[in-house]
């Protein structure tokens, strides 16, 4: 679904050193990160074709859709906390490929969905953000987008989302991941094992920490007019690639995946929408990309620690003249989450490590250093009571190495960033009614909604708060106010 991604926008050509060295100020930076909240607070090819042919044979995981209900016969409750946060239930059936049964339903496997919208900003912003917008306080229709959520046949099953973007007055390819698991015996554990393929790095993920379904999980695609840049692996790719992998869970505990990404050409991502497939950046060979967690779980109580990651050569802009940029990125996650039968708590923390080596984009004059790091730290807590109620809070902190051309412009007064550095941080927070996870009304049982209010604070952007653009820009003047009502039936 389109979302703006953790309010860290992905940089093309964003990335830290490797060396242990590097991680001394990743973990002074955590630390501090919780301590300002607190005070705060108190193959390839033929992967894309089964893609394709997927999306053709049926009109992100489990999104509390409506077909899911109606298939296994379970409340939206049951796999989320607060949509589209899972459950430890809702985990194991996105693991176990979508297609859990238990329902009587025979309908199709298919689901609609429309997020109507308002965004206010501080300071409005220099133009409107599209030609049918004012430069603030717009309402609109952001997107609406039809899906299909379930079994496809036996141990196959798809998550596969259309989505028409309002802002961008575009329809498209969105989030999908189609499925194949099973179980089996090793060592005298039970072992589920499977295959995915998906159209972007972590849309596959089933813990709430990465990035595509991390927090904050919906946010205005019209605001903000300046936001940090984030990782590759913070929306880099999103719905520009297709990858294939093979993943296990082994004794409900141990998780461990490995996909390969190889990037879709300009025509095949015209025909899936994409509005400027020219600008993207490719992909000359596969991209790894790696998974590891473990997840003891105790009762009511679980906790996850892990890391992922992403290794890619890149043409920037798809310019394949001065050869390739290096982006290898490395993530590491926490996940504490009490399920209770009315009262749910979850904790989520995420360290992203990146380390760009910019040969091309040096090379063409887009940066002034060859070797660039750049780490975005993200820090989130959640309470929902009974499945209806929802209060969340979180911070982002993005800091890196200064590069006067890549972020600034040269750095000259009345540039892009005049400070020429990527640093940001601000806090987030969301407040959410869901009426319907236990049931829908009457009319139609399995409708679910998530009708909230987010704010977002900025307290410094590419290095400075005030004027930190040399225009007269605050990061202050960013500070987005989102109502939503995000409903699927």
């Amino acid at each position: 679904m389109v979302k703006n991604n953790s309010i860290v926008g992905a940089d093309e050509t964003a990335g830290v050193a490797s060396t242990p060295a590097a991680f001394a100020p990743v973990v002074r930076r955590a630390m501090g990160g919780w301590r300002l909240l607190l005070a705060i607070f108190g193959p390839i090819s033929a992967a894309g074709a089964l893609i394709v042919l997927a999306a053709t044979m049926a009109p992100r995981p489990a999104d509390a859709l409506p077909s899911f209900a109606r298939q296994t016969g379970q409340p939206c409750a049951a796999c989320h906390t607060a949509f589209p946060e899972l459950t430890p239930f809702g985990r194991r059936f996105k693991l176990g490929g979508y297609t859990l049964g238990g329902g009587d339903t025979k309908s199709p496997h298919v689901a609609a969905m429309i997020l109507p919208t308002f965004t206010h900003t501080t300071a409005k912003q220099d133009a409107p953000p599209t030609d049918h917008t004012r430069t603030n306080d717009n309402t609109i229709l952001q997107q609406a987008s039809i899906f299909y959520g379930g079994q496809i046949y036996g141990n196959l099953g798809a998550f596969v989302q259309g989505t028409y973007d309002r802002a961008s007055n575009r329809f498209f390819l969105d989030n999908t991941d189609i499925r194949y698991a099973d179980t089996a015996k090793l060592g005298g554990m039970d072992v589920l094992y499977g295959l995915t393929v998906n159209n972007t790095p972590t849309v596959q993920d089933v813990w709430n920490t990465t990035t595509a379904w991390g927090f904050p999980e919906v946010g205005s695609t019209l605001a903000p007019q300046f936001k940090p840049p984030g990782t590759l692996i913070e929306g880099g790719f999103a719905g520009q690639v297709v990858g294939a992998g093979v993943y296990t869970f082994w004794n409900d505990m141990l998780y461990a995946e490995v996909t390969g990404y190889r990037g879709l050409s300009v025509a095949a991502l015209s025909s899936l929408g994409e509005p400027d497939p020219s600008l993207t950046n490719g992909l000359p060979n596969i991209a790894p990309y790696w998974r590891l967690a473990i997840e003891p779980t105790f009762g009511e109580h679980s906790i996850e620690i892990g890391t992922f990651g992403m290794m890619a050569n890149v043409y920037p802009g798809r310019d394949s003249s001065m050869g390739t940029d290096r982006i290898t990125d490395f993530g590491f996650d926490s996940q504490y989450q009490y399920n209770g039968d009315k009262n749910s708590f979850t904790v989520k923390v995420t360290d992203i490590i990146e380390q760009q080596h910019l040969g091309a984009t040096f090379a063409l004059g887009n940066s002034s250093n060859i070797n660039d790091r750049l780490n975005s730290f993200k820090l989130s807590g959640s309470w929902v009571y009974d499945h209806t109620y929802s209060l969340s809070a979180g911070m982002f902190d993005v800091a890196g190495t200064a590069d006067a051309t890549l972020y600034g412009g040269g750095g000259a007064p009345g540039s892009v960033m005049a400070l020429g550095k990527p640093n940001g941080r601000g806090l987030l927070f969301d407040a959410a009614y869901l009426p319907f996870s236990h049931g829908g009304p009457a009319l139609w049982p399995w409708a679910n909604a998530r009708i909230g209010v987010s704010y977002t604070h900025y307290l410094k952007l590419y290095g400075g708060n005030r004027n930190f653009d040399g225009m007269g820009h605050s990061a202050t003047g960013n500070d987005t106010l989102f109502l939503y009502s995000w409903i699927a039936f």
